[in-house]
């Protein structure tokens, strides 16, 4: 099967731009909580952006969940054995099932030695805020790992536009039971209190059940070839395990090394962990868009793997490169120049402001190698080869950039090198990447079924 550029670009978009999308319906449910909750002070804002950091690290369990069941999903659809790949489905469905409850005991008995650990730049007031917040989120866990299957499953088809259509409902929802739970609502003789940090918590835990429902109801009762069959298989099992548990590993790693970012940030003062936690959040907002890409490339080289055609993988791989660069770059651009605008949305502090603007710069000229990284790995799963994967992220950023940021740290010196080491080993990462494509390394880790 051969495609001309033009197809390529239309496929790729297809799947990217509705990923994309939901990645920035997910951050945009974040920033209004931001919004509203920085409002009340920046004890808030340290404690919500604390909790969040906690909360990644289930991200960790629901990535091996995830890259397991789309991978294989994506496999068998460009085979078109569509039995399988409903009995996958029904697999994960059911596995997330089993674990849900277990998880949410684990992630309850940690809450405290969390807080604990993060040390100093996290207040007694932030501290207490932010264990309010993480005691009634956290509940959503089960609706989350379902979530993660559904949303898996139809990605893995390239169905990316219903969860764009479902996400849209939930975020409008989210948006609406902020301002109420969060500020308060007044109509006529009725009046709500506002809750603060615990209405952001009390809206994330509705939504999340809410939009796990839809997805179950749209993939069950929808007309369409993908389903799922309540059976479990431990075969497919057994394989979801064998291409997702490196790539939860890679995640649980990348997560806890930015956890490991902030403590070091935390260091600094509260203003500079503020300004961070804005940083982080306006580059955020931007990076929705190298999700898009990144499914569209996991997506995109399984299903073309699932066809036996690798040179077809290859020539999504490129084109995906080129399309990603140009518009992951203006992007990059476009924060830098408007850093201080972006980051004065959340905080009128200038010494939170200056931190914020000296992130922003870093990462946002690093948006480039930042989007190879993404494209790349998402090739690298689609392929299942998910033990290269979590070789090159794991080493390159466990030994280029936090080795050298603890010594920074040690040594007392100017938060600004913390950034600079972020932004030189996004590029030297980006070129291990590169190699391993370049010289069909990759090739050698492709898992066959």
């Amino acid at each position: 099967m051969h495609y001309t550029f033009t197809q390529k670009c239309k496929k790729i978009f297809t799947i990217a731009l509705p990923s994309g999308a939901n990645s920035l319906l997910d951050t945009l449910n974040l920033l209004v909580s931001w919004y509203f909750v920085s409002q009340i002070s920046t004890h808030h804002i340290v404690a919500l952006g604390v909790s969040l950091n906690y909360i990644m690290i289930l991200f960790a369990i629901t990535t091996i969940f995830f890259v397991g069941t789309s991978a294989q999903v994506a496999r068998f659809y460009g085979a078109r054995d569509f039995k399988a790949m409903n009995e996958i489905v029904g697999t994960s469905t059911i596995s997330v099932l089993l674990i849900s409850v277990p998880v949410v005991i684990v992630f309850f008995a940690f809450i405290e030695s969390y807080f604990e650990w993060m040390g100093k730049g996290v207040s007694t007031q932030a501290h207490e805020l932010g264990a309010q917040y993480l005691s009634i989120t956290l509940l959503y866990i089960p609706a989350l790992l379902l979530k993660t299957i559904f949303i898996a499953a139809l990605s893995g088809i390239g169905d990316t536009k219903c969860i764009m259509y479902i996400k849209t409902f939930t975020t409008t929802l989210n948006v609406i039971l902020n301002i109420i739970l969060i500020n308060g609502l007044e109509l006529g003789s009725f009046e709500l209190g506002g809750f603060g940090i615990i209405g952001a918590a009390l809206s994330s835990l509705i939504v999340m059940f809410v939009e796990a429902s839809l997805l179950f109801w749209f993939i069950v009762f929808n007309n369409t070839k993908l389903n799922i069959f309540w059976v479990f298989k431990l075969g497919f099992f057994k394989q979801m395990l064998n291409i997702g548990i490196p790539a939860g590993i890679e995640r649980f790693l990348t997560i806890f090394s930015l956890i490991l970012t902030q403590k070091f940030v935390s260091s600094y003062g509260l203003d500079t962990i503020a300004g961070f936690q804005i940083g982080s959040k306006v580059e955020s907002f931007i990076l929705m868009p190298g999700f898009g890409f990144q499914v569209a490339a996991m997506v995109l080289v399984g299903q073309s793997l699932g066809r036996g055609q690798i040179k077809l993988a290859y020539g999504f791989i490129k084109t995906l490169l080129l399309i990603a660069s140009c518009v992951m770059g203006i992007l990059g651009l476009v924060i830098c120049v408007f850093a201080m605008e972006l980051a004065s949305i959340f905080s009128n502090q200038s010494s939170v402001l200056q931190n914020s603007f000296y992130y922003i710069l870093a990462v946002g000229l690093s948006q480039i190698p930042l989007i190879w990284i993404f494209c790349l790995d998402g090739a690298l799963r689609g392929g299942g080869a998910t033990k290269l994967s979590l070789l090159l992220n794991v080493c390159s950023i466990w030994f280029l950039r936090i080795t050298p940021m603890y010594l920074c740290v040690y040594f007392e010196q100017n938060v600004i090198f913390l950034f600079l080491i972020i932004f030189l080993e996004t590029y030297l990462r980006a070129c291990f990447f590169a190699c391993m494509f370049k010289y069909r390394i990759w090739e050698k880790f492709i898992t066959r079924f």
